[in-house]
């Protein structure tokens, strides 16, 4: 007979974070691997508010809907807002390892790419 599976409670496993990546991703293995740069607001040992940086490691598992998003819109100094799940796992030689794993991307501003013609427009006469 299987055994009785207990009941754990109220489970809950999300995050909301909002800030600028600060590298380009990186894929390995069919999954990217991101960080992002937020603020977190706390007092110092003066009892001054001081914004701490703080960087979030996401990660986008491979079949993900959200990797199309990924590759073809995430760069270096791009804005967005990631809704995650927080995951964990062992690598031999290598510890524990963990992210936050990207479920839904919303997009911020990016940073300036310019003209792809590097045309100028003439002056008007």
């Amino acid at each position: 007979m299987a055994e009785k599976r207990v009941w754990r409670g109220i489970q809950s496993n999300f995050a909301l974070f909002q800030g600028k990546i600060i590298a380009d991703p990186v894929f390995n293995g069919g999954f990217a691997f991101l960080t992002l740069r937020t603020v977190v607001i706390q007092r110092d040992k003066n009892g001054q508010t001081v914004e701490v940086d703080q960087e979030i490691p996401l990660m986008v598992e491979p079949g993900s809907p959200q990797m199309r998003v990924i590759e073809g819109y995430i760069k270096k100094d791009r804005k967005l807002q990631a809704w995650c799940s927080y995951k964990s796992w062992e690598i031999e030689n290598h510890g524990k390892q963990h992210a936050f794993v990207i479920k839904q991307i919303d997009l911020g501003d990016k940073p300036f790419e310019g003209s792809s013609t590097n045309s100028v427009p003439p002056l008007p006469d």
